[in-house]
C-alpha cells in the first residue's frame, strides 16, 4: 500500500512539474535594449548675420487673353523658324502644350532620321524661349500643319481658345501621344 501510495504521489508530482513548466512559470523573455548613443553634433558655422534663404523662381502662368496667346504663339513661330531647315513654322497654344507645325525647306533630306532630328532641334528651341512649356509636339506632314496654321490663325484673329478645343485635343492625341 505503501508503494501505492509513493507511486501516486511521484506520479502527481510529476503531473505538476509538467503543468508548471507548460504553464509558463517564468517570465517572458525580453529583448535587450538597443544600446544609446548621442548622436554626433558638429559646430555651426560662424556667421556674422544669417543668410536669407534664395526666393523660389516665380512661375508665371500661362497666358489666358486670346490677343497674349496669339503673342506668345507668334514668338515661339519666329523661334522654331530660327531652326536651319525651317521655311515656316505655325504655333497652337493648348495650355503648356505647344502644337508646332513646320514646312521645311526643300532642300532638306527628307528621312526618317532627319526629320526626326529637325523636329527634336525645334523643341529644344521652344522649351528655352518659353520655359513654362511643358510638352512640344512637331508636325511636318500637310494635313497636320494645315490644321494647326487655321487654329493659330483663328487665335490671332480674336476667337478664344476654347473654340478649338476638339481640335487641339485630336491634335495632342495624333501628334504626341504621350503629352496630355
Amino acid at each position: 500500500m505503501r508503494n501505492k501510495q509513493l507511486r501516486i504521489l511521484l506520479v502527481s508530482l510529476l503531473v505538476f512539474v509538467v503543468l508548471a513548466a507548460l504553464a509558463g512559470c517564468r517570465p517572458p523573455a525580453r529583448k535587450p535594449l538597443p544600446p544609446r548613443t548621442p548622436a554626433p553634433t558638429r559646430p555651426a558655422p560662424m556667421r556674422t548675420t544669417p543668410a536669407p534663404p534664395a526666393p523660389a523662381p516665380a512661375r508665371q502662368p500661362m497666358p489666358t487673353r486670346p490677343a497674349d496667346i496669339a503673342r506668345l504663339q507668334d514668338k515661339l513661330a519666329t523661334e522654331a523658324e530660327k531652326v536651319p531647315g525651317v521655311k515656316r513654322a505655325w504655333v497652337a497654344l493648348s495650355g503648356t502644350t505647344a502644337l508646332v507645325g513646320a514646312e521645311l525647306k526643300s532642300n532638306v533630306p527628307r528621312g526618317q532620321g532627319d526629320a526626326a532630328g529637325l523636329k527634336n532641334d525645334i523643341a529644344t528651341r521652344l522649351r528655352r524661349a518659353e520655359p513654362r512649356l511643358t510638352g512640344v509636339a512637331v508636325a511636318t506632314d500637310a494635313a497636320t500643319i494645315t490644321r494647326v496654321r487655321r487654329i493659330a490663325e483663328g487665335i490671332r484673329a480674336g476667337k478664344p481658345v476654347n473654340t478649338f478645343t476638339r481640335d487641339l485635343n485630336d491634335l495632342m492625341r495624333r501628334m504626341a501621344p504621350g503629352v496630355k
